[in-house]
């Protein structure tokens, strides 16, 4: 999941945990969550075992990153809101909006321009 380096800080300073041990810069130069190696899950999704089924409680909800608001709703490869199919909740949510794929594109042009 990306993050903005506004949102990283925020994580550090609540957690107290170095940037290192919850997220990574990819390639394109985008700070993003780790998955936790043991349950494939997000570094912050306490679970107790494979989260193969997604159930957890976040232990930064209060200040997840806008990236995790969203969710499951993501951008296809033609910029398009959809429902990420690997969500196992997907058919709980309502069909993205017009809306929601514009706040992702922000989201990710923000991202871009650090």
């Amino acid at each position: 999941m990306p993050i903005t380096n506004a949102e990283a800080k925020k994580l550090q300073r609540q957690t107290g945990l170095h940037l290192d041990a919850f997220s990574y810069v990819d390639e394109e130069g985008i700070r993003r969550l780790l998955n936790n190696s043991d349950t494939k899950a997000c570094v912050f999704l306490a679970v107790n075992e494979y989260a193969d089924n997604g159930l957890g409680v976040c232990k930064v909800y209060e200040s997840r990153p806008q990236g995790c608001r969203l969710f499951p709703i993501v951008l296809n490869e033609q910029d398009v809101a959809i429902l990420d199919e690997l969500c196992p909740h997907r058919t709980e949510f309502p069909a993205p909006q017009e809306e929601d794929g514009v706040t992702l594109l922000l989201l990710e042009e923000k991202l871009k321009t650090r």
